[in-house]
């Protein structure tokens, strides 16, 4: 009698532990499938999202090179140039769009999701270059001196990058300058520019041009100068340029004596070449209340050709008279075409953020195109 009574309660307690081993387990399972079907539509909506922004023309399909700009006839958003059929080939006129403070005007976030339908999520965008380049001033010699730095997007350095270099300077009361340099990295993905100046520079921009492998990226480091940090943008529209400085020391509004574009330089992936030369008569710098600041603009016949990627501007401005530098538009001079674009909040009940990134080409140079998305809670 007594082992059958045991049996009965022994299989009792294992029916017992395994309800509630199941109790446990089933809402555990089912959670996880939960979280994996919340990731999977997560990355469902971000790859539309991705192919929207990367494929689609847009409409009109020529929507960013509209002048003026106006972001209500922006009726349909993607960034793909629409005089090519090739795959991942993004408008410069467009991506300049997704820049705030461009002069030219810009798209607001909260439109961009509207129209991609994104409503109940949150992103952020960043076009960046394929690698990171650094330059750092060394001091203790009597020459121009640099450390260049080159690494990976993930801090890992490159050895065997080929650096080269291009020094425009201009000495007070003439006209800029340009000479060149050039080196390779070693194995910590270093190494220096150094070059011997004429005495007497007020100001100097260093283009370089770094490669690894078949894939470039050209950057710049602005030294120098005089009140460049009250300079905030300029855009390249097509073949229009325009020049925007706020209100600040040195560009005061209604500040006495006149201020004027002398000439320009281009930057592409091909090289750095001027081409124009203004005058005061010609290219004044004026006050412009509706744009709340200094500004200039001029259209240039066959500048699109030319691909450019940034513009170095030779500005004359008194007290005391002087020709000093300045590069733009910001973000693409720093080697980013877009640098943040969207929300810096990504907060999410399933998980977090999903991250996708594709290789885009624009204007002849090869970024690293990056989409965050979220779920918003």
């Amino acid at each position: 009698m007594v082992a059958p009574v045991f049996e009965h309660i022994t299989a009792i307690m294992v029916v017992s532990m395994l309800f509630v081993s199941a109790v446990i387990a089933v809402p555990a399972i089912s959670y996880v499938n939960l979280l994996y079907v919340d990731q999977q539509q997560l990355r469902n909506v971000a790859l539309e999202a991705l192919n929207s922004m990367l494929l689609s023309k847009g409409y009109p399909s020529n929507w960013g090179s509209n002048d003026p700009f106006n972001e209500s006839d922006v009726a349909q958003f993607g960034l793909a140039l629409s005089e090519d059929s090739s795959f991942y080939v993004l408008d410069p006129d467009k991506v300049q769009r997704l820049n705030v403070g461009n002069p030219s005007g810009s798209l607001d976030y909260e439109t961009v999701r509207t129209l991609l339908g994104l409503q109940d999520y949150g992103f952020n965008i960043k076009i960046m270059p394929p690698f990171n380049v650094t330059a750092i001033k060394k001091s203790g010699s009597p020459n121009l001196l640099y450390e260049v730095n080159v690494t990976f997007n993930d801090g890992r350095p490159i050895p065997n990058a080929h650096v080269e270099a291009t020094i425009l300077y201009v000495e007070n009361k003439k006209d800029y300058f340009t000479t060149e340099t050039e080196n390779s990295t070693n194995l910590l993905g270093q190494c220096t520019i150094e070059k011997v100046l004429p005495s007497g520079i007020t100001d100097y921009v260093i283009v370089l041009k770094v490669t690894v492998a078949d894939l470039a990226t050209v950057t710049s480091t602005y030294m120098e100068g005089f009140g460049h940090q009250h300079t905030t943008n300029a855009s390249i529209i097509g073949e229009n340029i325009s020049l925007s400085i706020p209100e600040g020391p040195g560009w005061e509004k209604g500040s006495a004596g006149e201020r004027w574009v002398e000439s320009i330089a281009v930057v592409s992936a091909d090289g750095t070449w001027r081409i124009y030369n203004g005058s005061h008569q010609t290219d004044p710098i004026q006050w412009s209340d509706s744009k709340n600041g200094w500004a200039w603009s001029r259209v240039f016949s066959g500048l699109s050709d030319l691909n450019p990627l940034f513009i170095i501007f030779n500005l004359s401005v008194p007290n005391p008279r002087q020709l000093v530098l300045f590069v733009g538009p910001f973000t693409t001079a720093s080697g980013y075409r877009v640098f943040n674009f969207g929300s810096s909040s990504a907060q999410s009940p399933s998980g977090g953020a999903l991250k996708l990134s594709r290789s885009v080409e624009i204007a002849g140079m090869t970024y690293i195109f990056e989409l965050l998305l979220w779920k918003e809670v």
